[in-house]
């Protein structure tokens, strides 16, 4: 029988919850939860990240390899969380629950160079999160990805599974975050954001432009966000191709990307 998006799906068994729930007073209590995910979907590929409302996400935990830990999570702490469509869903919702890609990236998002980058040619088709809540603005995120390889966990099943056990996770990482003594230290974010790429040659409006289109906002989209007309937006678009003398996203993509490494040298 065929899962819709929106199912709750029993497990089996709660007895990998029930571990995990004995490990709320522990340090071993995030590592307890990928093996308890591990435990009903064996080949689950997880991150669980730590949102701070103050800097730059933080990796808590993963099971990824070394190659996928140095192409993926390393250039995404760094600067590439800036377009990621689930940070920016917390960061402008703050709304704890579980979320796919789909639901939260613009229409224009999988044909953008982010995704071909970080999705297309990891062989990754899709992602999910859920968003656990500590409040003040900070949040623990587990991701999932979902690649095109053979034994991977069926997605419609896991997000089911997910959905019924969320309301549980939700309260036993509130638990172990009160009870815990972890303290991850917040890290200033360094003026890399896209106010200061192409500073002195574009305008804001054109700035603004530049972060839609890395993004995958569609034209459409890119209007309704702000607030101007389809006509305004394609003459943003052609004055910063022009100022930056580029013809085409994917080389506004390189050129964001070299920006990001000259800022991150410098500090």
């Amino acid at each position: 029988m065929a899962i819709s998006q929106s199912e709750h799906l029993p497990p089996a068994s709660l007895a990998p919850v029930a571990r995990l729930a004995g490990l709320v007073r522990s340090p071993d209590f995030l590592c307890g939860l990928g093996r308890t995910l591990e435990d009903y979907f064996p080949n689950i590929s997880q991150v669980l990240f730590h949102f701070d409302s103050r800097g730059r996400p933080s990796v808590l935990t993963h099971n990824l390899s070394g190659e996928l830990n140095d192409r993926v999570l390393k250039p995404y702490v760094e600067r590439m969380y800036l377009l990621d469509p689930f940070h920016q869903h917390w960061k402008s919702t703050m709304s704890p629950g579980l979320w796919t890609l789909d639901e939260l990236a613009p229409d224009g998002f999988r044909d953008s160079d982010y995704f071909a980058t970080y999705y297309r040619n990891l062989g990754l088709y899709d992602e999910a999160a859920a968003f656990f809540d500590l409040h003040n603005g900070n949040c623990l995120s587990l991701s999932f990805g979902f690649y095109q390889r053979k034994n991977s966990p069926n997605q419609a099943e896991l997000l089911a599974t997910l959905r019924y056990l969320f309301p549980l996770l939700n309260s036993l990482i509130h638990q172990f975050w009160l009870a815990s003594s972890l303290n991850i230290p917040a890290t200033e974010e360094k003026p890399i954001l896209l106010k200061h790429f192409g500073q002195g040659k574009l305008s804001d409006r054109e700035r603004e432009t530049a972060w839609l289109i890395l993004r995958g906002y569609t034209g459409p989209e890119m209007a309704k966000s702000m607030n101007i007309t389809l006509g305004t937006v394609k003459n943003h678009r052609k004055r910063l191709y022009s100022k930056l003398n580029i013809s085409s996203q994917a080389e506004l993509f390189r050129q964001f990307m070299l920006f990001q490494h000259s800022e991150g040298r410098k500090h």
